[in-house]
């Protein structure tokens, strides 16, 4: 690619980035946060939330129900497993507020905190609207990684090349196209799930009018299966037992692990029973995975799964487990994958950031219009993010040991990042407050790892080691990172003096 189509990808590559850079970094972090969302909201529990033993029976759950006011004629019963470490409670599967100790049915304090950049990274708290937004970011993605791939040679040698002492900019241009190349694929796979999250739900509300007039709710009943048809029995004696269903349901899919059980009708004649999870070797969810059983006998009465159901609908389905490194599927390779997956994510994160710093820089130089604009954007919106996370934890792990009460964590993300945008608003683009940001949110990572990392030991309970592992390696990296700034920085300055 020659001449001015070389240039028109250039332009491309680099305006999209101009424009969309931040809103992307924003996406890709709050991204790597979800996909440790449910491990997360264990952390934010402190390891001495949860009392020791086995998962109370599920009979004793419709009697803990009973008391939080849950009818038992319509209930959802989620699961432990190996993400959830709780038992939730809902009167729908989309209506699930209350959260208990698995071993002792005790009723757990709500972990808001956990949710502020999981919800961020679904809709920017804008709902629907804003969750099309996001998947239309996917495809503004994946028209970067074309242009990128386009522009960059395949020369052997760039596949290592990292120059730490030839000045940021060139650090920064190593660190953008080795993680593009390295990380190619796994962008492929955020870009191309991500903009199908959305649009494919947006899609399949639009046409479910036109495929069924005044009906459009049958277009999700052939999406997800018909409820079974149960004919009444005569009243038996004895109620079913639903443990016992469980470990029947276990011994006839040997390669199914349930995560959740749902009551419909229960009590009444025609009451049934379904159990949701996850199939081995399947790329699906819950939501499709599912096994119906009489209510008074415990006898089947069907499956619904996304097997042999089509490969465009198989792909459709796997798009939410693959976007959101949910590998329960995938049992051996699957933690493996998870943190390959995450790792990735926090690199396309710095992708993202090393394109918008060459962005800036080129244009400071040619004394461009609207890069001070955005520079304080940057700092304020992404490096402010950096820092109101690591706050966030950091307030969370002083939580876990008393020092700060729980209802002040969301107060922290917020005042922080607030802050953050208003110090990069009011200082001048050469005082830009980044490493003061960046000084902050190593600390504050590191002293949340610690915390969290030395309440587990005390406790015995290191169940969510690796999120503390990952808290301090961040930190480290965010310190080493003002390091390197400040060092770049005296040898601009020492250029500069020279050349006068």
């Amino acid at each position: 690619m020659m001449g001015a189509p070389r240039a028109l990808v250039q332009r491309v590559h680099s305006g999209a980035g101009g424009v969309f850079g931040l809103l992307l970094f924003v996406i890709l972090l709050s991204g790597a946060w979800s996909m440790a969302h449910e491990d997360l909201r264990t952390w934010f529990r402190g390891p001495a939330a949860l009392a020791p033993g086995p998962t109370l029976p599920l009979t004793q759950w419709l009697e803990v129900a009973s008391r939080h006011g849950l009818a038992p004629e319509a209930l959802h019963i989620r699961l432990p497993d190996g993400q959830r470490a709780v038992v939730e409670l809902c009167a729908s599967a989309n209506q699930c507020t209350l959260e208990l100790d698995p071993a002792t049915g005790r009723e757990l304090a709500p972990v808001n905190a956990a949710d502020i950049l999981f919800n961020l990274h679904k809709s920017l708290f804008s709902g629907f609207p804003g969750r099309i937004l996001i998947s239309l970011l996917g495809v503004v993605l994946l028209l970067m990684i074309w242009a990128g791939s386009a522009l960059h040679s395949g020369r052997l040698q760039d596949l290592k090349r990292l120059r730490r002492d030839r000045g940021l900019r060139v650090l920064a241009h190593d660190l953008h196209s080795l993680i593009g190349r390295w990380a190619g694929p796994w962008l492929l796979l955020f870009g191309v799930t991500g903009a199908l999250s959305g649009l494919g739900a947006l899609g399949t509300v639009a046409l479910a009018g036109q495929a069924f007039p005044g009906a459009p709710q049958q277009a999700f009943m052939q999406l997800l299966g018909a409820p079974p048809q149960v004919e009444p029995q005569a009243a038996t004696t004895q109620a079913l037992d639903l443990d016992q269903l469980l470990h029947n349901d276990a011994a006839a899919h040997p390669g199914f692990a349930a995560q959740s059980v749902t009551l419909h009708r229960w009590g009444e004649p025609g009451a049934w029973v379904e159990v949701a999870g996850i199939e081995q070797g399947l790329p699906s969810t819950a939501v499709f995975e599912r096994h119906a059983y009489r209510g008074d006998d415990g006898q089947p009465l069907g499956t619904s799964s996304a097997s042999g159901r089509g490969f465009w609908l198989q792909a459709f389905i796997a798009v939410q487990p693959l976007h959101f490194a949910d590998y329960r599927w995938l049992p051996h390779a699957g933690p493996l994958l998870r943190a390959v997956h995450f790792g990735m994510a926090l690199a396309a994160a710095v992708l993202v950031l090393s394109g918008l710093y060459l962005w800036l820089e080129r244009r400071r130089l040619k004394a461009g219009a609207g890069w001070q604009v955005l520079l304080r954007m940057v700092v304020g919106g992404g490096g402010g993010l950096l820092a109101a996370s690591a706050v966030l934890l950091c307030a969370g792990a002083l939580a876990n040991l008393g020092l700060l009460p729980p209802s002040v964590l969301p107060g922290c993300f917020w005042g922080s990042w607030t802050a953050s945008l208003l110090l990069a608003a009011l200082m001048p683009p050469q005082r830009q407050p980044l490493r003061l940001l960046l000084s902050v949110a190593g600390l504050a990572y590191l002293s949340a790892g610690a915390l969290h990392l030395a309440g587990s030991l005390v406790h015995a309970n290191l169940v969510v080691w690796p999120i503390d592992l990952v808290l301090l390696l961040g930190g480290a990296s965010a310190l080493w990172a003002v390091r390197r700034l400040t060092l770049f920085t005296r040898m601009a300055r020492a250029a500069d003096a020279n050349a006068v």
